[in-house]
C-alpha cells in the first residue's frame, strides 16, 4: 500500500488509525503552482478552492530498470502505474508467493482507475509525446501492464466508475473466482493527483472542502478533500488458501455492485434507496442478518448532502436490525487520508481489515460534533469518536464497507475476521502438495541458510539492513521462519547473497557488514546467470587425490562418513583394498599407486556425491574424467554401487601393472595443433593425445624420452607444459597389455538400466545409455583419449550451464571454463573442495554457490516440513528509486507549473524575453483592498516601484544596485470588486525602458499602459543582510509634530481611504524641509521577505509627506485627492 503520509504497511496505518492522525497536508508547488491556482472564492474561473490533500512524497520516482522499463518510456510512463507495478509485487511479496510461480496462469488482474493526470500535462506539449505516450496514459493499461509484466493469462481489467472503482474491481474479482474464471487475482486502486484540472472541476461542482478537511457524519462538513495513494490485494477462494497455508488477513463474505439509476434528483445525487437495496442484497448472498455485522466502513466524504443519504441507508438496513442491541459503529477512513476517489475503496478495506484483525474500531476524526442533520438516535448508529475494542463473540467479527460513485454506481462489501479452525490446519497438511524429487538423505548437521536477492548490488544492501532489524535479538523459531519464507517465499533475482548458517555466532555480524558496504568473506555471492540451465555433477580423475583427503569430512560428517564406510565394504568384497586405511594413512606413497589411489579417489566422490544430495543438492546428468567416469555412472545411476566398485577395483588393479612404463604431460595446444606439431618432430609414433580437455589444453601420454624432448622443442615459446606428477601412461598404447585383465575381471558385469540421470561419457563425447557400459567400454575408458572438452560442448548444447566437480581437490576448472567460453555459453564451473580445503563449510558453501546459479535445491534438507514460515511478514523489496518526469520542450507553455516569482510580478512570459504577467486580485492579496480612493480599491503608487525593481532584480539578479529612472504612473489600476486585474511588465533588454500594462482578467480588452520608466543596474556595492541604517537626526528643534491619527483623519476627508495595512504612521516631526517619521509595520505586510520594498510601508514613506501639506489639506476641497504620479529616481 501506498497511503497519504507515506504509510506504507498494514502496521503503520494502523499506528496513524488508532492515533487518530489526520494526515491531510497541501499539494507540493513543485507539482503545480498552487498558489497561482488558488482562490478563497469558489466561483473564481480556473481556480481551486483548495489544496489540502492526503499526498504522498516521491511520486516522480520510480525503479524502472528493474521492471525492465527505459528511461524514455518510464518519463512517458503515468506514475498511477508505476505504483500498481511496485504494489503488485509487494502484494505477491506480503502473501509469499514468488511472483514468477504465477508466469503463464489464470490470475486476473482488476484494477480501479479513473484519474488522467498525467496525461492531461502532455497536452500542453504534445511535441513531447512518444511511442510510450498512449500506453503510459490509457486507463485500460494500468491492468494490462501487469498482466504483461508478471505473464498472467487470466482476466485483464481497468474500471472506471469514479469513486467506487477498486471495489467494484474487488467485486468482479470475486465473481470471476467463485465462478471459476481464474484461481487467483491481483485487485487494487490507484490514485494520484498530479494535475490542477480536478480540483478546479471539483471545485465548480462544489464537492470540495473549503476548510480542507473531511469532516464524515460531522457539523460543518462542507465537502470532501482529495487524497491519493495506491493498494493492492491479492484475493484466492478460502478453501485453496487454507490448503496453501497462505497468510489470511480476512474473508469476503459478500459483494455487489447496483446503480442509483434515476432514483435520485440529479447525476451527481445519491440515491439512499439504492444505498439500502445493495446493502440488502449483499447480506443476502452471504447468508448473514444484519444484526451480524459488527461495524461499517461508511462512505463518508464529508459532503452536506451525500452523509445523511448515507446514513440513513445504513440504518434503514442495518441500524435498524430486529436482534442489534447496541447502536451499530460507523466511521470513515477519508477523515485521515483524505478521499483517495477510485483508490478510496481500497483505503476503506484495509481500514476494515484491520479493525477486525486487532478487533477495535479506530477513531473517525473531525467529528467533535455530530451533524445535526442525522438522526443518529433514530437509525440507531453510533459515530466512532474515539476508539473502542469490538465485545468477544461466539462468531467471526464483520464489518461493511461502502463505496460510491458520483455518478450513481455503488459498492459494498462484507468481510469477516478469519480464525483458523482445526479443520481447516488439517486440510492444510493433507492437500500440501508432495514434491517428486530424489530422495534426499537424513543428516545430523542442518546449517539454516538465508538468502537474499535483489537487481542490483545497492538494493541488496538495502535489503540486507532490512533483515538485520527483523532477525536482530530474533529467537531461533523465528530465524527458521524468516531463513524458509526467504528461501520459498521470494523470487531470487539478479544480484543474490547467502548466508551459508544464520545460526553461526558471526552470521548477524556478517549481516550488519554487508548492510553497511562492507565486505565478509563468510558470505556467498553470486549473480544470476544470463542463460538459465541445468546442473551437472562433473567427477575429476587422476591428480586430484592427496594425503589427508576426506578426513575432516569423515570427521564432520555422519553422512559423508557412512556412505565412505559403505563404498570401502562394496570394494573389499571384489578385492579392492580398504580405502579406509588408505584414506588414513600419512604416507605419500599411497596416492602415488593407482591401485589405492583410485578406489580411495572414488570413495571420497561417493561420500561428497551423497553429502551433496543430504544438502538437497542433486544433478540431472553426470560425466567424468577418466577415472571419474565411474563415479560419474555410479551418481545417475547408470552402475549401482556394488557395480561400480567392482569396475574401479578391476580398473585401478589392472593398470597399477603399467606403472613405471611411461608419463604424461599437460600441453596448452589444442589436438589438432599438437598432432601437427608430434608429426613434425617425428614423436607421433611414442606419444598420443591421452585427453582433449578443452579446445586449447590437452594431455600427452607416451614414452618419458619422448615428452622430454617435446618440452625442449617447445622452450622458449610461449606454450604452456607441465608433467605430471604420475608414473603412468594413461591412454596410451602403453595400457594395451592390460586389455585382457580388464575385460576377464568385467566380462560378468551386472548392467541393470535403472539410471535417474543422464551419463554423459568422455569416451565418445555424447550420451550413453547405462545398458552399454559394458566390459568394453570400461577398456575404451582406459584405452581411448578422454574427450573431456566435447563432451563439456556437448552438454552445454543440452542446456547444461552449471558444471559442480566433485573432488577432492579441483583440477578441471580451468578446462570447464575454456570449454564453455568456446561455445559462448553464460554457465559458470565451481568446484566443492580443494586441497586442504575439503571441510564441512566449504561444501555447505559450494551447495549454496550452485542453488544461487540457479541449481534446484530442495528445501527439505534445511527447513521443517510445516508451513509457519508463510505467515512471515518479510521486509519489502527496497526499491532504487530515480526521478522519471515529463521534461517540456521548446513548445511547450507549462501553464500550469508558472510559478509566481513575486506577488506582484507573477511568472515569466514565455513569448518575450522578459515579460511577466500576473493576476492581480485583493482576494488573494487582502492588504490591496486597504488602499482605496473614493471607496474604489487602486493599485498604490508604491507597487509600480515594486513592480520595476521586481523586474529588473528577476532580468539579472546578480547586480547588487538597481536604478529606477523617470517613473510615471499613466493610469491607475482599478478593482471593480469582482475581477482581478491582469497585469504585465514588459521590459526591453536593450534600453532598459519598461511599461506596465493591465486590463481586466479574462477579458479581451486591449491592454491599457498604467506606468513606464527606465531600470537599469547600478555599482552601488551590496548593502549587508541586516544591515540597520542609521538614524538621521533632525537639524535644531522640530517646528511642527503631527500623530498619524490626526493625518489619517486628514486623508480620509480626502477620500483616501486607508485600511490597516497602510495605517503605520505614528508621528511625524517636521522642520522646515526635513522630516521625520515613526512607521509601525502593520500585521498584513511583516513578514514579507518576498517583496523588495512592500507596498504598504512605502506608500506610508509618501503618506508622510501630507505633513508638509497640513494646511493646504485642511483646507482642500473634499473631491481633491493626493496620490503620487511619479519618481525621479530611485536606487535600492
Amino acid at each position: 500500500m501506498r497511503l497519504p503520509g507515506d504509510l506504507a504497511s498494514p502496521a503503520s496505518l494502523w499506528s496513524a488509525l488508532i492515533e487518530g492522525a489526520d494526515l491531510v497536508t497541501q499539494i507540493d508547488p513543485a507539482r503545480w503552482a498552487t498558489d497561482a491556482l488558488s482562490h478563497p472564492k469558489r466561483a473564481e474561473p480556473g481556480r481551486s478552492v483548495t489544496f489540502s490533500a492526503g499526498v504522498l512524497s516521491r511520486i516522480d520516482a520510480f525503479d524502472a530498470g528493474f521492471f525492465g522499463i527505459s528511461p524514455r518510456e518510464a518519463e512517458l510512463l503515468d506514475p498511477q502505474q508505476r505504483l500498481l507495478l511496485e504494489l503488485a509485487w509487494e502484494a505477491l511479496e506480503n502473501a509469499n508467493i514468488p511472483p514468477s510461480t504465477l508466469e503463464g496462469s489464470d490470475c486476473g488482474v482488476y484494477v480501479g482507475i479513473s484519474g488522467l493526470d498525467y496525461g492531461m500535462r502532455l497536452l500542453d506539449d504534445l511535441s513531447n509525446m512518444g511511442a510510450h505516450s498512449m500506453t503510459g496514459n490509457t486507463l485500460s493499461i494500468a491492468a494490462n501492464r501487469l498482466s504483461y509484466v508478471f505473464n498472467l493469462h487470466g482476466p485483464s481489467m481497468a474500471i472506471d466508475t469514479a469513486c467506487s472503482s477498486s471495489l467494484v474491481a474487488l467485486h468482479q474479482a470475486c465473481s470471476a473466482l467463485a465462478s471459476g474464471h481464474t484461481s487467483l487475482a491481483l485487485v487494487g486502486g490507484a490514485n494520484l493527483l498530479l494535475h490542477p484540472y480536478p480540483f478546479v472541476g471539483f471545485t465548480k461542482a462544489s464537492m470540495l472542502s473549503a476548510k480542507g478537511r473531511c469532516r464524515a457524519f460531522a457539523q460543518g462538513g462542507d465537502g470532501y478533500v482529495r487524497g491519493e495513494g495506491a493498494a493492492m490485494l491479492v484475493l484466492k477462494p478460502l478453501e485453496q488458501a487454507e490448503i496453501d497455508g497462505d497468510p489470511i488477513w480476512g474473508v469476503i463474505r459478500g459483494s455487489g455492485v447496483n446503480a442509483d439509476g434515476a432514483r435520485k434528483s440529479g447525476l451527481t445525487i445519491p440515491s439512499s434507496v439504492a444505498q439500502a437495496q445493495l446493502m440488502h442484497q449483499v447480506l443476502e448472498r452471504a447468508r448473514l442478518r444484519p444484526d451480524e455485522i459488527d461495524f461499517i466502513e461508511a462512505h463518508g466524504t464529508g459532503t452536506r448532502i451525500g452523509d445523511p443519504i448515507e446514513a440513513r441507508a445504513i440504518g434503514q438496513v442495518y441500524g435498524a436490525a430486529e436482534k442489534r442491541t447496541n447502536p451499530l459503529p460507523i466511521g470513515s477512513v477519508k477523515s485521515n487520508l483524505g478521499h483517495l476517489e477510485p483508490a478510496s475503496g481500497m483505503a476503506g478495506l484495509l481500514k476494515a481489515l484491520l479493525a477486525l484483525r486487532h478487533r477495535t474500531v479506530p477513531p473517525s476524526i473531525h467529528t467533535q460534533t455530530l451533524n445535526p442533520e442525522i438522526d443518529f438516535d433514530g437509525l440507531n448508529l453510533k459515530v466512532a469518536q474515539q476508539s473502542f475494542e469490538l465485545p468477544p463473540l461466539d462468531r467471526p467479527l464483520r464489518a461493511g464497507v461502502n463505496s460510491f460513485g458520483f455518478g450513481g454506481v455503488n459498492a459494498h462489501v462484507i468481510l469477516e475476521e478469519y480464525r483458523c479452525t482445526n479443520a481447516a490446519k488439517a486440510l492444510s497438511k493433507a492437500n500440501r502438495p508432495v514434491r517428486q524429487t530424489t530422495a534426499v538423505p537424513l543428516r545430523q548437521e542442518t546449517p539454516l541458510p538465508l538468502v537474499l536477492s535483489a537487481k542490483d548490488e545497492a538494493a541488496l544492501r538495502a535489503l540486507a539492513a532490512e533483515y538485520l532489524k527483523v532477525l536482530l535479538d530474533s529467537e531461533p523459531a523465528k530465524q527458521t521462519r524468516v531463513a524458509q519464507a526467504a528461501w520459498l517465499g521470494r523470487d531470487w533475482l539478479e544480484r543474490r547473497m547467502a548466508i551459508p548458517d544464520l545460526r553461526a555466532p558471526r552470521a548477524i555480524d556478517a549481516l550488519r557488514h554487508f548492510a553497511q558496504g562492507e565486505e565478509d568473506h563468510s558470505l556467498v555471492h553470486e549473480n544470476r546467470l544470463t542463460e538459465p540451465g541445468k546442473l551437472a555433477f562433473i567427477y575429476s580423475g587422476n591428480g586430484a587425490q592427496w594425503v589427508g583427503m576426506g578426513r575432516q569430512l569423515m570427521a564432520a560428517s555422519a553422512v559423508f562418513r557412512s556412505a565412505v564406510h559403505q563404498t570401502a565394504e562394496a570394494l573389499l568384497v571384489h578385492g579392492g583394498p580398504d580405502v579406509l586405511q588408505v584414506l588414513a594413512a600419512q604416507q605419500p606413497e599411497a596416492m602415488d599407486d593407482t591401485a589405492f589411489a583410485q578406489p580411495a579417489l572414488f570413495a571420497v566422490q561417493v561420500g561428497a556425491t551423497t553429502l551433496l544430495r543430504s544438502l538437497g543438492l542433486d544433478a540431472d546428468a553426470a560425466a567424468g574424467h577418466s577415472v571419474g567416469e565411474i563415479a560419474a555412472a555410479w551418481a545417475v545411476g547408470a552402475l549401482d554401487l556394488d557395480t561400480a566398485a567392482q569396475v574401479i577395483v578391476a580398473r585401478s588393479k589392472a593398470q597399477a601393472l603399467a606403472r613405471g612404463t611411461g608419463r604424461m604431460a599437460a600441453v596448452g595446444l589444442s589436438a589438432e595443433a599438437a598432432r601437427e606439431l608430434l608429426a613434425r618432430l617425428g614423436l607421433d609414433a611414442v606419444l598420443e593425445i591421452a585427453a582433449i580437455n578443452s579446445p586449447r589444453n590437452i594431455t600427452l601420454s607416451g614414452d618419458k624420452p619422448a615428452l622430454d624432448r617435446l618440452r625442449d622443442a617447445l622452450k622458449g615459446q610461449s606454450t604452456f607444459y607441465r608433467e605430471l606428477d604420475l608414473d603412468y601412461a594413461f591412454h596410451s598404447r602403453l595400457m594395451d597389455p592390460i586389455r585382457p585383465a580388464i575385460e576377464a575381471d568385467l566380462a560378468q558385469l551386472a548392467l541393470e538400466n535403472s539410471a535417474t540421470g543422464a551419463f554423459y561419457s568422455t569416451v565418445t563425447g555424447t550420451p550413453v545409455d547405462a545398458g552399454a557400459l559394458d566390459a568394453a567400454y570400461w577398456w575404451r575408458n582406459v584405452r581411448e583419449p578422454v574427450l573431456f572438452g566435447p563432451t563439456i560442448a556437448r552438454m552445454a548444447d543440452d542446456g547444461y550451464r552449471i558444471f559442480l566437480e566433485i573432488g577432492p581437490h579441483a583440477v578441471l576448472q580451468r578446462y570447464l571454463d575454456e570449454a564453455l567460453q568456446a561455445c559462448s555459453c553464460a554457465g559458470r564451473a565451481l568446484p566443492t573442495a580443494r586441497r586442504d580445503a575439503d571441510d564441512l563449510p566449504t561444501f555447505e558453501r559450494a551447495v549454496l554457490r550452485a542453488a544461487l546459479l540457479g541449481a534446484p535445491v530442495h528445501e527439505s534438507a534445511y527447513f521443517p516440513a510445516d508451513r509457519a514460515w508463510k505467515q512471515e511478514q518479510l521486509p519489502s523489496y527496497p526499491w532504487q528509486r530515480q526521478r522519471y518526469w515529463i521534461g517540456h520542450t521548446a513548445e511547450g507553455y507549462a501553464l500550469i507549473e508558472r510559478p509566481l516569482l513575486h506577488p506582484l510580478l507573477g511568472y515569466r512570459l514565455k513569448e518575450l524575453p522578459a515579460a511577466w504577467e500576473n493576476h492581480l486580485d485583493p482576494v488573494k492579496l487582502p492588504w490591496l483592498a486597504d488602499h482605496q480612493v473614493g471607496h474604489a480599491v487602486i493599485l498604490p503608487g508604491a507597487a509600480y516601484l515594486e513592480l520595476a525593481l521586481a523586474a529588473a532584480q528577476d532580468w539579472q539578479p546578480d547586480n547588487a544596485q538597481i536604478v529606477v529612472d523617470r517613473l510615471e504612473i499613466l493610469s491607475p489600476v482599478v478593482f471593480d470588486g469582482e475581477h482581478a486585474q491582469t497585469v504585465r511588465v514588459i521590459l526591453d533588454p536593450a534600453d532598459g525602458r519598461l511599461r506596465i500594462e493591465g486590463r481586466r482578467r479574462l477579458s479581451h480588452d486591449a491592454w491599457a499602459l498604467h506606468a513606464r520608466c527606465q531600470v537599469r543596474h547600478g555599482s552601488a556595492p551590496q548593502t549587508p543582510p541586516q544591515a540597520r541604517i542609521p538614524r538621521i537626526p533632525l537639524p535644531g528643534t522640530p517646528a511642527h509634530v503631527l500623530n498619524g491619527a490626526h493625518l489619517y483623519g486628514l486623508a480620509s476627508a480626502l477620500g483616501l481611504d486607508y485600511g490597516p495595512a497602510f495605517r503605520g504612521l505614528r508621528e511625524i516631526q517636521v522642520s522646515a524641509d526635513t522630516l521625520h517619521a515613526q512607521i509601525a509595520w502593520a500585521d498584513d505586510t511583516l513578514p514579507a521577505p518576498e517583496y523588495g520594498l512592500h507596498p504598504a510601508v512605502l506608500d506610508q514613506c509618501f503618506q508622510a509627506t501630507f505633513a508638509w501639506f497640513e494646511a493646504e489639506l485642511t483646507a482642500a476641497a473634499r473631491a481633491m485627492a493626493f496620490l503620487p504620479i511619479g519618481m525621479e529616481r530611485v536606487s535600492v
